[in-house]
């Protein structure tokens, strides 16, 4: 159909890398809705095998809950799902070292979250929930905001993000 000229671009949503991988092996992607797993929290299949492989094919993603459904801005819950609120210790873990980071360079977390989702060279677009127009102002913001390098620097230092990880202060 898009050879036909009826549809400009296609693809597929999900939440894991796998599918997106499976699906390129036998199919022209144009573009992914890449739902979750490339966030501060959950980003290192996305880096090492995910964003190689799209950058290979020429595919583009559009990518999804990089706040984990609010759990790094602090919701009760982590990503989605019949039991998102059952949340692993070294999930929760990692939170408190990205704000321990964030409170030293007097970043605010949530804000970091957002650049750091959009600075991924794949990502041709973010989507960020919001309820209401204070928290669409909030997201703007966010990503407007300046960030000190030497935030993301020692991220990496600690390990708390993949060195290889576009950050959007650094060069990758």
């Amino acid at each position: 159909m898009r050879d036909e000229g009826i549809i400009r671009a296609w693809g597929i949503e999900v939440n894991t890398p796998l599918p997106i991988l499976k699906v390129m092996e036998d199919a022209d992607l144009d573009v992914c809705l890449r739902s979750r797993q490339y966030s501060l929290i959950d980003h290192a299949s996305a880096v090492n095998e995910l964003f190689p492989a799209v950058r290979k094919k020429g595919i583009s993603l559009v990518i999804g809950s990089s706040l984990n459904a609010g759990f790094i801005s602090g919701s009760p819950r982590y990503n989605y799902g019949k039991k998102n609120y059952v949340i692993p210790a070294e999930v929760i873990a990692k939170r408190g070292k990205l704000q321990a980071v964030a409170d030293r360079y007097g970043v605010d977390l949530r804000t970091a979250a957002l650049q750091f989702s959009a600075a991924a060279d794949v990502g041709v677009a973010l989507i960020v929930g919001a309820r209401s127009g204070k928290q669409i102002r909030e997201d703007w913001n966010s990503l407007q905001a300046k960030m000190p390098p030497e935030f993301w620097q020692e991220l990496k230092a600690q390990g708390l993000i993949e060195k290889e990880a576009a950050v959007p202060s650094l060069p990758e």
